[in-house]
């Protein structure tokens, strides 16, 4: 099954264009975003399968994440170990070899392998045939006295339900970029002032873990090629300078994500370096992975509290969903916020100032979402993580208002001034990224901290108004979606003025779709968020924009409920779950691929909460009952089985 071949290699080929034409940073920053929110959840499910998968009951399953995503990053590795030169040398001979012939994984293998005859990449072929996100641990030592410095790493590879996934799994290839900054001002440290040595159960270099140095970048890998190594830092004899300091470095690993793997640090980063990651590190995905890293802590933090009270056997669906905890001050009350808040404010400063990739802070500060945070968490109350994260969007917007209104207003000065037309300029996207940004932060103000900034839903309608291109129009009824009640009148005007312009549109009515399913309250005198999708999925008029038979449209507003709205996919009634299996039966006659691609969400069941469980789990159970296509009784089946 060498689907993952063609698929990776051309997903890759597809990143790395998008990022010669954009920011690089960004579009990494993005790939990656994606890849652990979506295809790192898929690792972790009873779908689990390698980018190679042995068998399986349905071809049509197999048109996956892991084939495209994953495989994107397994070719990603060859070029991180090989650098540039190497792995063209790779692809030349690859093309040499093969042009017009039908191929296999394993000669693309054979290509890379034997253009490069100084460089052992063995371990890169078990990636093919082992499924699961790998856990590589990392102990970090400073010993003063003699001015070394370790980083002692292990992989550990998870059992998968896959056919081969219970068995004993070999040492994958990982190839870890890495920096280390000094401790106190925070500067790269020249790697090449230093030996690296490297011990693991090989031995030999040559034949284990190494150190690969790319000349045309100077970027450091660590080849982790073993269950374990060792690679020591010591400064070369020939250094005129205390290199250390006398302080421990600050390490900057995994660097431009250079291994899809999941890494933990010990002991881990304290908040100060962090903070010292995101002020001074050259790698752009790791200052974007330490804001990330602390919010994740912050938000982390508090659903653990928050979890710690929780009553499971609670029938009040107040209480089990524990509306009433006090979320807000938990969070501002956390040792790290002020911190961590303070850095993000010169941050917006800077970006206002045009002094920072505009596009990367937009990326920097949006923080992880509810389902990152329920793969995170697990087993957990979705509804409580959803409250957590929404307490926290608030009160960042509120400390950090002003700011924001400052960084609106000069990005629209900008563009007045600038009278260009619309384009796709890397300026313009990354101007338009950031305000937007501000403008959905500024949204989610309750009416009193708003009226602050003279903020109110007259400003987010005429953002809507004074559109003048789709990227304008989408931020502004983005924004509309997350504010509060007192913008109800406007959101109701921008979003029925857009149905009314766009229904005939099948591209853009599926936008309309998405941003109906997603909206958290009932509006237009619906009484929940399910009313919402229901009355759009139930209109049979020539005037509805859904049309169940278009997969597009049945993606966007029931997959589009069903992955993004928490509070109505899974209200502790059920309703949402049994609205979701009634579509996806309905269409599983017409078009098993597209129903069967939409019971993702079910086969989540394990990561929530017992209640949440169990109804799950009973409605993987009735969509088999009903004898569905093979294509939904193997997901549904692989889902269930222990």
């Amino acid at each position: 099954f060498q689907l993952s071949l063609k698929e990776g290699l051309t997903v890759f080929r597809d990143q790395e264009f998008s990022a010669d034409i954009a920011s690089r940073a960004v579009r990494r920053i993005g790939d990656v975003r994606f890849l652990r929110d979506s295809q790192f959840a898929e690792d972790a499910s009873p779908m689990s399968h390698p980018i190679r998968p042995a068998s399986y009951m349905k071809i049509d399953n197999f048109y996956t994440l892991t084939v495209y995503e994953k495989g994107a990053e397994v070719i990603r590795m060859y070029h991180s170990v090989l650098g540039e030169s190497g792995f063209r040398a790779g692809m030349d001979l690859y093309f040499a070899r093969h042009d017009g012939q039908a191929v296999t994984c394993d000669d693309f293998f054979a290509a890379m392998r034997d253009a490069n005859p100084g460089t052992d990449i063995t371990g890169i072929a078990n990636w093919y045939h082992q499924a699961g996100t790998p856990v590589v641990t990392c102990v970090r030592e400073f010993d003063e006295d003699t001015e070394t410095y370790s980083l002692s790493f292990k992989q550990v590879l998870p059992k998968t339900p896959d056919e081969h996934g219970r068995k004993e799994k070999l040492a994958q290839l990982v190839p870890i970029k890495v920096g280390l900054l000094h401790g106190q001002t925070g500067f790269d440290l020249d790697l090449s002032r230093f030996d690296i040595t490297v011990s693991d159960e090989f031995g030999a270099v040559g034949l284990g873990s190494v150190v690969a140095l790319d000349e045309a970048t100077d970027a450091t890998t660590l080849v982790l090629s073993a269950m374990r190594a060792k690679f020591t830092f010591t400064p070369k004899k020939s250094s005129d300078t205390d290199l250390f300091g006398g302080v421990p470095p600050v390490p900057s690993l995994l660097r431009n994500f250079s291994a899809p793997v999941t890494l933990t640090l010990t002991p881990a980063l304290t908040t100060e370096e962090s903070l010292l990651i995101l002020a001074h590190d050259t790698d752009p995905f790791n200052r974007w992975e330490a804001a990330q890293g602390m919010a994740r802590g912050i938000l982390g933090r508090c659903v653990k509290k928050a979890m710690s009270e929780h009553d499971e056997t609670s029938e009040d669906q107040s209480v089990y969903d524990m509306t009433e905890y006090p979320y807000a001050s938990t969070i501002t009350t956390d040792s790290a916020w002020v911190l961590f808040t303070t850095a993000c404010v010169a941050i917006i400063d800077d970006a206002t100032a045009n002094n920072v990739d505009r596009a990367w802070v937009e990326e920097a500060l949006s923080f992880p979402g509810v389902a990152s945070l329920v793969q995170q968490l697990q087993p957990v109350n979705p509804l409580v993580v959803y409250q957590t994260v929404k307490a926290f969007t608030k009160a960042f917007a509120a400390k950090c208002s002003g700011n924001f209104k400052t960084a609106l207003q000069v990005c629209e000065t900008e563009t007045l001034d600038l009278g260009e037309p619309y384009d796709v300029t890397a300026e313009q996207v990354a101007r338009r990224s950031f305000a937007s940004y501000a403008l959905r932060a500024l949204a989610s103000l309750d009416e009193d901290e708003a009226k602050k900034i003279d903020f109110d839903a007259e400003y987010l309608k005429k953002q809507f108004d004074d559109a003048t291109n789709m990227t304008r129009v989408v931020s502004a009824l983005g924004a509309l979606s997350n504010a509060g009640e007192f913008c109800e009148e406007a959101r109701q005007y921008a979003f029925q003025s857009f149905r009314e312009k766009w229904r005939t549109d099948a591209n853009v009515s599926c936008t309309y779709l998405s941003l109906i399913a997603g909206l958290s309250r009932g509006v237009n005198g619906n009484a929940s968020p399910l009313e919402n999708v229901k009355k759009i999925a139930n209109d049979a008029s020539p005037t509805s924009v859904y049309k169940k038979e278009i997969p597009n449209k049945f993606y966007a507003l029931i997959g589009g409920f069903a992955h993004g709205n928490p509070v109505g996919f899974h209200s502790l009634d059920g309703k949402g779950y049994d609205f979701v299996v009634e579509k996806l039966l309905e269409m599983d006659k017409s078009n098993a691929i597209a129903a069967s691609r939409l019971a993702k969400p079910f086969t989540e069941w394990r990561l929530f909460d017992a209640k949440r469980r169990n109804l799950m789990k009973a409605c993987l159970e009735k969509i088999l009952a009903e004898k569905p296509s093979p294509n939904m009784f193997e997901i549904c089946t692989k889902s269930l089985k222990e």
